[in-house]
């Protein structure tokens, strides 16, 4: 039985061991038919690759042949379009020269026409001066066909060079249809066209020069001419001009002639000459007003503002300050006068002490610093300026100004009080030395005294068929001045010397804290009674 088990386990063993060398075979061969299969597909796989690369390469090929075509193409058609640009534009340049030919023949005819005007007016002034102009018509026809001639010189001239240039262009075009398709040739032509414009430019320079010196010969002897022809006929249109201005001028003069004479003969209606725009005055006038106030001693305001007035007019007013002691207020707003005139008219002023009001403002011309430094100086030595009507553009002089407009003002305030102060003591030495006089007896029945007469004594009353009667007796003697000039001091004495005692001082309330406060000063410690203590503080 062990055997027959033993038997059966090896034959187990046996089959097992058959079975894993047949499961390993079948395993190898399986292995060996993935490789196959592997090595089968990377040969496949190579030669799709290799296929690949090779329409790839062929594709390639294929599209740079066709892109060098196509520039190639691009190359054709750009250079067709440079070919008909350049030909566009030589067709522009010969149209631009046909314009100027044009232009240029447009302009031989305006002086063409030109000369025939002035032809006619030649002939016309022939006529008038027959024997004189023959000489000058001569030049003048000498100097024409001399034109003439260089025209139709530079005319024959301008027609060769537009043939020459068009076959040299022409030519030319064709060498740069060659150049172009290189590209080099660009340079070189930009540079002949440079030198052959600079070249036309030149030559046209000259013919305009030629043609103005010709143009002003040609003017200079129609002047020479239209001058003798105008010696013996009606004035040239200046000279009316002229003579209308002049006699405009008169009438404005004439306007203030009476008014200047009353100035100069001292009116004393005339306290004001104001001259405030008006249009039709004239520096000259201004002077003349100037001069007339120089003595005047009835005029005290002279406004001349928005006349035009300059530095002359400022000079006159500057020389008529120097002498004028009447005039108060001057005005010279809105005018044209510089910083020269103004500086003129306040040196005047230290010679001057009756002028209060100076206006100058809104002047064409700007003062400037350095002037407002010189009017700030001028004026510190002035003591009557009281008012300046300008406005300083600087801060320091205008501060300086102010002050001593202020300090003026003070200065006439303190000469106005004294002058009331010695008004006064004067009236009262006036009434101090008059004498009350006794007024006229009345007509009428007299008053009857207010002292009753005296009573006849009985001894001295004359008898009966007695002896003559008494003389009556002496009036009463007056009353003393002297009592008059007494109270009459009392009344004009001044309050600081007059006596408290005249007059009852208020009497001031006192309040119960000053009550308090005063009591307990006049107390002593001997007038205190004692006091006993409340119970609630014991």
């Amino acid at each position: 039985m062990e055997e027959s088990r033993l038997s059966k386990n090896k034959g187990d063993k046996n089959q097992d061991e058959k079975g894993k060398e047949s499961s390993s075979k079948d395993l190898a061969q399986k292995r060996d038919t993935k490789v196959g299969k592997d090595s089968k597909k990377e040969e496949s796989v190579s030669k799709t690759d290799l296929k690949g690369k090779a329409e790839t390469e062929t594709k390639s090929k294929e599209n740079k042949a066709m892109n060098d075509k196509v520039k190639a193409m691009e190359k054709k058609l750009m250079g067709k379009d440079k070919k008909e640009e350049e030909k566009g534009s030589v067709l522009r340049k010969d149209t631009g020269k046909e314009k100027k030919e044009e232009e240029k023949s447009s302009e031989l005819k305006k002086d063409a026409g030109k000369d025939k005007k002035d032809e006619d007016n030649s002939s016309y002034f022939k006529k008038k001066d027959a024997g004189k102009d023959k000489k000058d018509e001569e030049k003048v026809s000498a100097a024409k066909e001399e034109t003439e001639k260089e025209k139709k010189q530079e005319e024959d001239s301008a027609s060769k060079d537009t043939g020459k240039d068009k076959k040299e262009k022409s030519s030319e075009s064709k060498k740069h249809a060659e150049k172009d398709i290189t590209g080099e040739g660009k340079k070189e032509n930009d540079k002949k066209e440079e030198e052959k414009a600079s070249a036309l430019k030149k030559s046209k320079a000259d013919e305009k020069d030629k043609s103005q010196a010709e143009a002003e010969k040609s003017e200079k002897v129609e002047e020479k001419q239209e001058a003798k022809a105008g010696a013996g006929s009606s004035p040239s249109k200046p000279s009316s001009s002229s003579s209308a201005d002049q006699a405009k001028d008169d009438e404005a003069s004439s306007i203030f002639d009476e008014l200047i004479e009353k100035v100069k003969n001292n009116d004393a209606e005339v306290t004001e000459v104001n001259v405030n725009n008006s249009d039709c005055i004239n520096n000259e006038t201004l002077v003349r007003f100037t001069e007339a106030l120089e003595f005047n001693t009835v005029v005290k305001v002279f406004a001349l503002a928005n006349t035009r007035a300059d530095d002359h007019v400022a000079f006159a007013i500057a020389i008529m300050l120097k002498s004028n002691k009447v005039l108060t207020s001057i005005n010279l707003d809105s005018n044209h006068i510089t910083g020269k005139g103004i500086l003129a008219i306040f040196r005047a002023l230290l010679q001057n002490n009756t002028l209060t009001e100076l206006r100058f403002h809104n002047q064409r011309h700007i003062c400037g610093g350095k002037t407002e430094m010189e009017i700030a100086k001028l004026l510190k030595e002035n003591t009557t300026l009281l008012k300046l009507g300008y406005h300083f553009e600087l801060a320091g002089p205008r501060m300086t100004v102010t002050n001593l407009l202020s300090r003026n003002m003070d200065r006439q305030r303190q000469k106005r009080l004294q002058e009331q102060k010695l008004a006064q003591e004067q009236g009262e030495k006036k009434v101090l030395l008059e004498v009350p006089k006794p007024g006229p007896l009345l007509k009428g029945s007299p008053k009857a005294s207010p002292q009753p007469s005296p009573k006849a004594s009985p001894k001295s009353s004359p008898k009966k068929g007695g002896g003559p009667a008494m003389p009556p007796p002496p009036p009463p003697p007056l009353a003393p001045p002297l009592m008059i000039n007494e109270n009459l001091k009392n009344s004009l004495s001044p309050a600081t010397q007059r006596k408290l005692g005249d007059r009852a001082l208020p009497v001031q309330e006192k309040n119960s804290r000053d009550q308090l406060l005063a009591a307990i000063r006049s107390s002593n410690l001997k007038q205190l009674k004692k006091v006993e203590l409340p119970k609630l503080l014991q």
